[in-house]
């Protein structure tokens, strides 16, 4: 059997040259969410785990249908399972925004007022070029969750900030008023595509995972989103489907996830179609995962929430994250349309 390690510091050991393995900032993120793996895994297998877990809690997850590896912590051999790790150069092309943007703008998928900037001239010239927008993001090419998005006005832009951000190419773009994001995966074997499904993603404000909802099949899900925002989904779906095209073209062998939002403009709903792509795992499919289970439910949710988040609501929710976790993550499948 294989014995699998949960790297999810993965982007970090693409991108950040000071990168540690054993670091603390790659072990407190993965003891944090190890236990994801799981939630998504089917396979008998060992994990070369960094976590302890109680019995209890792998009693309980047992009892709810998920498979539990055996424990090889002190293993040497192992396999990463969060990445695809096969080509490091091109798996940097294949996770970088710089790339999804560059596609974006030449297929009209989104960035269309965006700009990647590689100096403060360049954002102050391209914000001249915008003088009716007012609310402006930066974004680093190679960050996640959120994690270092610069907010600011077109009328209070601090350059000594800028000057600090701009240390590499960075993506300037226009803040939309977000409604609702989508994340779509495309599950792929040998550089062929198995299946495709979609989730919405909850994330906060400053774009943080905070877990998402999704349903056994893309046809229930597109009656969900239609349902609760009265939007349809035909369309991504279509373009979702042409974007992963390109990155089986540029060399994707496995799983990528597409992301995408819908925003209010003039009082309508429109779609963005390409935010970023993902060439790797993702939350998407604990929360697929999390829906297969449940094939009769219209849909199901997955909350993660901070320690001080939870509230009495999550009593009726099922709870699968470990104790003694930052991050607490329950789920619950609903019979009706959310309201």
């Amino acid at each position: 059997m294989k014995t699998y390690k949960v790297d999810l510091d993965y982007e970090a050991s693409l991108f950040d040259p000071r990168y540690d393995e054993g670091s603390a900032a790659s072990l407190k993120v993965i003891r944090e969410f190890e236990y994801v793996f799981f939630l998504i895994n089917q396979e008998a297998c060992h994990l070369k785990n960094i976590k302890q877990y109680d019995d209890n809690y792998l009693k309980h997850l047992k009892s709810l249908g998920f498979s539990i590896p055996s424990f090889a912590p002190d293993e040497k051999a192992f396999t990463y399972w969060w990445s695809h790790r096969h080509e490091r150069e091109l798996e940097k092309e294949l996770n970088s925004k710089l790339t999804s943007v560059e596609i974006a703008k030449e297929r009209g998928w989104g960035f269309w007022q965006g700009k990647i900037a590689e100096s403060v001239e360049d954002v102050l010239s391209h914000l001249k070029t915008h003088p009716n927008i007012k609310h402006w993001i930066i974004k680093r090419p190679h960050s996640f969750s959120g994690i270092g998005h610069y907010y600011f006005s077109a009328d209070q832009v601090n350059v000594e900030t800028l000057k600090k951000i701009l240390v590499e190419k960075v993506l300037l773009e226009p803040v939309y008023q977000r409604v609702f994001d989508i994340g779509t995966t495309f599950i792929i074997h040998n550089g062929e595509i198995k299946r495709q499904f979609m989730v919405e993603n909850f994330n906060s404000q400053s774009g943080g995972f905070k877990g998402g909802a999704g349903a056994s099949n893309v046809d229930k899900f597109k009656k969900y989103i239609q349902e609760k925002y009265h939007f349809s989904l035909n369309e991504l779906e279509k373009i979702t489907l042409e974007i992963a095209r390109v990155y089986l073209n540029k060399g994707a062998l496995f799983n990528v996830q597409i992301d995408s939002f819908v925003y209010q403009e003039e009082g309508r709903l429109k779609l963005y179609p390409l935010v970023e792509v993902n060439y790797r795992k993702t939350m998407g499919l604990v929360i697929q995962s999390l829906a297969d289970k449940y094939s009769e439910a219209h849909h199901v949710e997955w909350k993660v929430l901070s320690s001080k988040e939870v509230t009495n609501e999550m009593d009726s929710w099922i709870k699968v994250s470990p104790e003694g976790n930052h991050f607490r993550s329950f789920y619950k499948a609903f019979l009706n349309c959310p309201t």
